[in-house]
C-alpha cells in the first residue's frame, strides 16, 4: 500500500483526532507530518519566498507551502511514491482499495473534489482516472511520484506560491485524476449543506488586502497576465481536445454518517 501522511500543526488537535478516527474508521495507516507554522518561518527565508507569485504571499502561504515541500522531500529522498492529504480531508471507504492497487505513471494523482472546473483532455480517461491538462486549486489530497516531487522542488526557489498554485502551474507536472474523486476538503462539504464532521477554519484563511496599483506591483500584474495568456490555447481547445468541468464525485460517499464515527 501507498504510505499517507496527513499535515497537522501542533496546535490543531481537533483536526487530528478527526484524521485519526477516519484513518481508524478506514483500516488505513496515515502518520501525521507537525505541519510549520507562520512563526517558523524565518525572516529570510520569508523574504526569499514571498514575492515570486503572483501577488506577495502570506507568511502563512509560506508555512503552508513549505510543509509541503518536506514532504515532497520525503518522497525524493526514499524514491517512492506518497499520498499526502491535508487535516481537513474528508476521505472515501474507497481510498484505501485505491492505495493497494498498481500506480499509472503519473507525476500527481489529484484525489480531491475541490468544487472548481478544471481542464480535462477530452480523449484520455479510463473511466477511472481523466488527464488533467490544466488544473487550479485544492492540495488536500493528491499522490505524488518521486520524478514529480524532484520536478517541484527544483522549481520552488524561483516559481514559490501557494501550494495548490504551485503544484499545478502550467506544464510543471504530468496530471491525472481520480474519478469519482477520493475526498473533499471540509470547506467544500459545508457549502453543499453536507456537515464535514470538522470545523471549516484552517490558518490558511488570513485575511489578505487588495494589492495597490504601484510601481513596486507592476511585476504581479505581469505575472497574472502571463498566466491568463497560458490559458488561451485551452480555451481554444475546448469542445475538441479538451473538457473543462468539475471532477465526478459522489457526495453521499461524504455525508455525515459516512466521514464520522
Amino acid at each position: 500500500m501507498v504510505p499517507a501522511y496527513y499535515i497537522n500543526l501542533d496546535r490543531a488537535r481537533e483536526r487530528r483526532d478527526f484524521m485519526e478516527r477516519q484513518a481508524e474508521r478506514l483500516g488505513l495507516r496515515l502518520s501525521r507530518f507537525s505541519a510549520l507554522s507562520a512563526e517558523d518561518v524565518d525572516e529570510t527565508r520569508f523574504t526569499a519566498l514571498a514575492g515570486l507569485w503572483e501577488r506577495p504571499m502570506t507568511r502563512v502561504e509560506v508555512a503552508v507551502l513549505l510543509s509541503h515541500a518536506s514532504l515532497w522531500q520525503k518522497v525524493a529522498d526514499d524514491d517512492a511514491p506518497l499520498a499526502i492529504f491535508e487535516d481537513d480531508a474528508v476521505l472515501s471507504p474507497r481510498l484505501p482499495e485505491f492505495l493497494r492497487e498498481p500506480l499509472p505513471a503519473y507525476d500527481l494523482i489529484n484525489l480531491e473534489y475541490f468544487a472548481r472546473r478544471k481542464f480535462f483532455r477530452r480523449y484520455a480517461s479510463d473511466g477511472r482516472m481523466s488527464d488533467i491538462a490544466r488544473d487550479k486549486a485544492g492540495a488536500a489530497a493528491y499522490l505524488l511520484s518521486p520524478d514529480g516531487a524532484r520536478k517541484a522542488l527544483a522549481a520552488i526557489e524561483n516559481h514559490a506560491a501557494p501550494a495548490d498554485a504551485f503544484l499545478y502551474a502550467s506544464g510543471r507536472l504530468e496530471m491525472t485524476q481520480v474519478e469519482p474523486a477520493l475526498a473533499v476538503q471540509a470547506e467544500v462539504l459545508s457549502a453543499k449543506g453536507i456537515d464535514p464532521g470538522v470545523a471549516t477554519v484552517t490558518q490558511i484563511h488570513e485575511p489578505r488586502g487588495r494589492l495597490a496599483p504601484t510601481s513596486d506591483n507592476w511585476v504581479y500584474g505581469w505575472r497574472r497576465t502571463l498566466t491568463q495568456l497560458r490559458l488561451v490555447p485551452l480555451h481554444v481547445g475546448r469542445g475538441t481536445f479538451y473538457e473543462f468541468r468539475e471532477p465526478r464525485v459522489d457526495l453521499s460517499e461524504f455525508a455525515p454518517d459516512q466521514s464520522s464515527s
